[in-house]
């Protein structure tokens, strides 16, 4: 068994509740807002009284998504399903007319936390696609240059109106 989860959840604690004995190191939740701190720096393998291995790791600060489109497709095909109505096939559903997403919105049939959870998931997807892809890359350095190039011939020609 592995245990996961934020740091200063008190995953380093339960095992050593299991074990019986303190063998990793805690520290008290903080007082001013009683959350835990991040005391463990690496991971390690336990045998439990039980006969049981359970891996203690330090936390996790944050997750990703990796190659989620598949699983967006599948985790809302409700929402999928009322997009093929929607009158415009690139419908971003916010605002256009005919829009069927925002039509089960407003009737109550689709819930908003939903449709955000979506939304939310699908510009962390892009995030990293943009973070990850050499050429999405290239492309955003190339327009970095042309707008960079742009600002220092605008400064030039304000300076030489000084003159």
């Amino acid at each position: 068994m592995v245990l996961l989860g934020s740091s200063g959840a008190g995953k380093s604690t339960l095992v050593n509740r299991l074990l019986g004995e303190d063998r990793q190191t805690t520290r008290p939740v903080r007082e001013q807002d009683c959350r835990g701190r991040h005391t463990t720096t690496s991971r390690q393998l336990f045998l439990l009284p039980c006969r049981a291995l359970i891996v203690d790791t330090p936390g996790l600060r944050e997750l990703q998504l990796w190659n989620a489109s598949g699983g967006l497709t599948q985790t809302f095909s409700d929402i999928d399903e009322l997009a093929r109505e929607c009158r415009f096939r690139d419908c971003k559903h916010t605002s256009e007319p005919g829009c069927a997403v925002q039509a089960a919105l407003a009737s109550g049939k689709l819930n908003a936390a939903r449709l955000e959870s979506r939304r939310k998931l699908e510009r962390e997807e892009q995030f990293l696609e943009k973070k990850f892809d050499p050429e999405i890359q290239h492309a955003a350095k190339v327009r970095m240059r042309r707008v960079m190039r742009q600002v220092r011939q605008d400064y030039r020609e304000r300076d030489k109106g000084k003159r």
